[in-house]
């Protein structure tokens, strides 16, 4: 192994592993959207946790085809909720569980004038889903630099989570388990991509629910649970009433 003059093998090797923790922390670090006090994090510790991914799940999909809401949301900082996702996160709140929403869109952009955080909160804010710090966190984190240089960066996104997506959001659950000690029970998913993230981190595949868009999701993959629709289904309603409503337990 070679080292700069005057640094022993040994004395190398260390200070390349004091850098990669630190770049490992510092990701962790500004992962998060909003800075979580002690209070909050005391209310995050040891929660059963609902994690969500956010385009092609709780916003839909534009186009029939591969037209992902994060494509919109990046190029024009459109997004169309589904049906009753926003009343589907609301009964799991009540229901005392923490909820984790998590999303590829590069943490660096900015949407309308608004950071990509800001922008992501004040969506969710604004179609009623949760967003009561303590309860809920927003995962997001800086951007391939192919993703946030190129042209389209909504289509080259796709692309990049693709290839990179499970163990991006791998990193996002393992980080929240870690740092709050959460229990993740329920995921809900639109790709393969997440769901063998979800598979990863110990959600159980019966527990991951994967809603259908045309030609993108492969529905019941793996042992995931399909919330079947149309084409393209638009949302939550028959998962909401035969499901959350009477199967989901209280975890006050």
């Amino acid at each position: 192994m070679s080292c700069l003059p005057g640094i022993s093998p040994k004395a190398g090797l260390a200070a390349a592993l004091m850098v990669l923790v630190a770049s490992t922390a510092h990701a962790a670090e500004t992962d998060y959207c909003r800075t979580i006090s002690d209070a909050d994090a005391d209310k995050l510790k040891g929660r059963t946790a609902v994690v969500t991914d956010i385009d092609g799940v709780l916003g839909r999909y534009i186009l029939y085809d591969y037209g992902p809401t994060n494509g919109f949301f990046l190029d024009k900082a459109i997004a169309f909720p589904r049906e009753d996702a926003a009343l589907m996160l609301n009964i799991y709140h009540r229901r005392g569980y923490a909820i984790v929403y998590m999303a590829g869109r590069p943490r660096q952009m900015t949407v309308n004038g608004k950071s990509m955080c800001d922008a992501s909160l004040d969506w969710l804010a604004e179609n009623g889903f949760p967003t009561e710090a303590g309860d809920t966190v927003l995962l997001l984190r800086d951007g391939d630099r192919s993703v946030v240089e190129a042209d389209d960066p909504g289509q080259v996104m796709g692309e990049w989570m693709g290839s990179n997506g499970t163990g991006l959001f791998i990193s996002f659950v393992d980080e929240v388990k870690s740092r709050f000690h959460v229990t993740p029970v329920y995921g809900y998913a639109d790709s393969s991509v997440i769901s063998d993230a979800f598979i990863e981190v110990g959600v159980k595949p019966a527990n991951i629910f994967t809603i259908g868009n045309k030609g993108v999701t492969p529905l019941g993959y793996r042992g995931t649970t399909p919330i079947v629709g149309e084409d393209a289904n638009d949302g939550f309603a028959d998962h909401v009433k035969s499901f959350v409503v009477p199967e989901v337990p209280s975890v006050r």
